[in-house]
């Protein structure tokens, strides 16, 4: 410090100045002498203090200069040392390795190192080959004497396989060849503990003579020991689900069973056929109807008494179908490639696995032990799903069903009117709509048994539904022409022939019609009843489920085949898509065909209208009305020109009254009746005018055609009131006669006011039935009245 302070050179003005300001300050007055000692004490404390932080200062700083010193020196000895160190590990580097550099020396040593890793790895595999060998011995030996000891160390064996196998994994398979024979191992032992102990079982079976159905286990006691030796031994595949493998025992026991099963139908046989798998398959129903006896008296109480209630609750006929079950799969894997591309021997085979399927499920009640959701899909589920063969069925199947379509279609009565197989009462539909119901119904028969719903619904879509189109377009086509060949300008522009022409008009043109309307309402009624089905209301309850499981996640998966949600309700119902309730699977095909058969329905009106108008044609140019003269000694007669509209009224009711139902026959009937009275009304009554006598005759001849009408419906002239009350006003006798109103006072009271008019109506008994302009227009036609 001191030499730090005497280094900087200070100026002795600058020092003077502050001497001078400082006693400036302390001494302002005279009275401030007087404290000039204090003054001076305080500044010698002041530089004594100071003096004394200078020493200690100092101290300081010496001792700093000395430790830093010290510590560079330490510093210099270390990297000294640390030098010497390195040179001689490089020396005895280059001494071991006889290496020229260090580089080379320190590739060697880890060359070096690797081998040491390597050791010890083999060593990990030859101390895990050791213990998996001797868990194998130890499993070998404890067969012999009780299973349950064999177990202790084929769980540990197979414990250590699979964590052995997830370590591999883990390290990205970096121990192959241990796993696989480590697995090998662990397969090898319980094949040969199973063998061991099925061998034993064997040899008891040889005994009581299996499989014949009179085998005795009683003079056999030991059969109860090694069938419960060979479930102890299954016991943890038991515990962790046995999925489709058979009990052990009954595996055994099938064997024999199996062999002859393979020596009939697997052979060069005749009984091994492709084009009989019903052979093959009433066989084995017959092994589970042969040993139901057997299994239910020896192994059912086997199993019963069991510890193990995985085992206990087991039924003994399933369990001997569990293990028949491999045999047949066998058997289909062959036979299945032989048959894919035969149409026929496809769909056959098919057929019968149903069968196969539902005598299981129906005669032996048959359900394997620990099915997930209660119901067994079959055999025939793995044959069209696991093995693929669905696609090449439902494509055979379509075919035939096309196939028998067509033939419907072709056939030469396809048209006939079919009036035998409906009730009488009900609208007669074309043999070709019974053939097609009796066709669709034999579709559903194929594909009710199946379990799998998507196949369902392919059936439905694929063939039922299309067939259906197809039919549709096939009647829509056939009215289509109807109306092209009924239509004046159509025929001039294409040439309609005159047969033709004639084929559209009259009783012709009307069964033409009818043969379109029956077809179209009986297979609108089909669908309407299949709805109502058991079945098809399941497959419409599942079909909406999914629909709106679909559409809550959002999801584009399809329904059917390569159908989304909104593709399937366009063929099926639109509830599918807006989830209502109400709806059924055939809803947008019975309404298409609702469609066409209100349409149809309109077209017989307008046909049958048509033609009785074409026919009262004669009729509407009488005009001598007013003069007609009344004999009362000769009864009224229709005029010669209401003969023919009469006979042909009566010609077309008769076969609309055979051919359609009660409730339609009306329908069509009022609305014809309301067309012809229109065209009477038009252009015969108020066109003409009317006598007594020439109303009553105009009476007689709309009489006619009501008498007509009234063999095939109830009271026709309710369905033509306006010209009943018509035929009324033009019959008034001029003065009251028996107490009934004359026409001149009817005539008056209409035209004075419309109260007295309704009044007279009344009277007359017409409210409801005419207007009064109406009524007044009749009496105008009325030459009496104004005479």
């Amino acid at each position: 410090m001191s030499t730090a302070t005497t280094a900087i050179p200070q100026d002795p003005r600058n020092k003077d100045v502050r001497v001078e300001d400082y006693l400036n300050d302390k001494f302002q007055t005279l009275g401030d002498l007087e404290s000039l000692e204090e003054i001076l004490n305080a500044v010698q404390t002041q530089q004594s203090q100071l003096r004394t932080q200078l020493q200690t200062a100092e101290t300081r700083a010496e001792k700093a200069r000395t430790a830093t010193t010290e510590h560079s020196h330490n510093l210099l000895i270390q990297a000294q040392i640390f030098q010497q160190n390195q040179d001689d590990i490089d020396r005895r580097l280059r001494a071991t390795t006889s290496s020229a550099t260090a580089q080379d020396a320190a590739a060697q040593f880890e060359a070096s190192m690797e081998k040491l890793r390597r050791l010890d790895v083999a060593k990990g595999y030859v101390s895990l080959i050791l213990q998996v060998h001797e868990l194998s011995d130890e499993a070998r030996k404890g067969i012999q004497k009780d299973p349950k000891l064999a177990l202790v160390p084929y769980n540990k064996l197979q414990r250590l396989s699979k964590d052995l196998k997830s370590r591999h994994e883990e390290m990205e398979d970096a121990a192959v060849h241990l796993v696989d024979h480590v697995e090998k191992t662990t397969g090898l032992l319980w094949d040969e503990m199973k063998s061991r102990l099925a061998g034993q079982f064997e040899e008891v079976l040889s005994k009581i003579g299996w499989p014949t159905v009179d085998a005795d286990v009683s003079k056999v006691p030991e059969f109860g020991k090694v069938f419960e030796k060979l479930l102890v031994l299954q016991e943890p595949e038991i515990e962790t689900g046995l999925g489709d493998n058979p009990l052990l025992p009954l595996e055994v026991l099938v064997k024999p069973l199996e062999l002859r099963f393979r020596y009939h139908f697997e052979g060069d046989r005749q009984t091994n056929r492709i084009d009989k798998p019903e052979w093959f398959l009433a066989h084995l129903s017959s092994l589970v109807t042969t040993y139901t006896p057997f299994l239910l008296s020896v192994i059912q109480p086997l199993l019963t008494a069991s510890a193990n209630p995985r085992i206990s609750q087991r039924d003994a006929v399933n369990e001997f179908v569990t293990a028949l079950l491999p045999v047949l799969r066998r058997k289909i894997h062959h036979l299945l490639p032989q048959i894919l591309d035969q149409a026929q021997l496809l769909s056959h085979f098919i057929h019968e696995m149903i069968k196969f399927d539902a005598e299981l499920r129906e005669e032996f009640g048959y359900l394997p032990y620990g099915c997930a959701d209660g119901e067994w899909k079959g055999v025939t589920h793995e044959v069209l799903v696991v093995e693929g063969g669905f696609v090449g069925w439902i494509k055979v199947e379509k075919e035939f069903a096309l196939s028998r379509y067509h033939n419907i279609l072709d056939a030469e009565d396809a048209w006939v009117l079919d009036y035998d197989s409906v009730e009488p009462k009900e609208t007669k539909p074309t043999k070709s709509a019974i053939r097609l119901r009796d066709l669709l119904e034999t579709v559903t028969d194929r594909y009710r048994p199946l379990t799998s719903f998507t196949q369902r619904l392919r059936f439905l879509i694929d063939i039922q539904i299309s067939i259906l189109d197809q039919y549709h377009d096939r009647l829509h086509s056939s009215v289509e022409a109807f109306k092209m060949l009924s239509s004046t300008i159509a025929r001039a522009v294409q040439g309609t022939s005159k047969e033709e022409v004639q084929s559209l008009a009259g009783i012709g043109g009307l069964e033409r019609l009818c043969k379109v309307y029956g077809s179209a309402m009986f297979l609108e009624n089909c669908m309407r009843d299949w709805g109502e089905d058991i079945f098809f209301l399941e497959l419409w309850e599942e079909l909406q489920a999914r629909a709106r499981k679909a559409q809550q996640n959002n999801s584009t998966q399809n329904l059917a085949g390569t159908m989304n949600v909104q593709e399937v309700a366009n063929v099926t119902s639109s509830a599918v898509a807006s989830g209502e309730e109400d709806g059924a699977l055939f809803d947008e095909t019975a309404g298409s065909y609702k469609a066409l058969r209100t349409t149809t329905e309109d077209m017989i009106i307008d046909l049958l209208i048509g033609s009785i108008r074409e026919e009262l044609r004669g009729y509407s140019k009488i005009t001598l009305w007013s003069s007609i003269t009344s004999d009362p000694s000769t009864p009224n007669t229709i005029s010669p020109e209401m003969v023919q509209p009469a006979t042909a009224t009566n010609t077309f009711l008769s076969f609309l009254f055979k051919t359609v139902a009660p409730a339609v026959f009306k329908r069509v009937y009022r609305k014809f009746a309301a067309g012809i009275q229109a065209y009477l009304w038009d252009n015969v009554l108020m066109r003409n005018q009317f006598s007594l006598a020439g109303g009553k005759q105009f009476t007689t001849d709309v009489g006619e055609l009501w008498n007509v009408s009234g063999r095939y419906i109830e009271d026709p002239g309710a369905s033509m009131k306006r010209l009943k009350a018509a035929c009324v006003l033009l019959t008034l006798e001029d003065e009251q006669v028996e107490g009934k109103i004359g026409l001149k006072e009817v005539v008056q009271r209409v035209f004075e006011d419309n109260e007295k008019a309704r009044g007279v109506l009344e009277e007359l008994g017409l409210v409801g039935c005419v207007s009064t302009s109406e009524a007044r227009g009749v009496l105008q036609r009325r030459v009496e009245a104004w005479a």
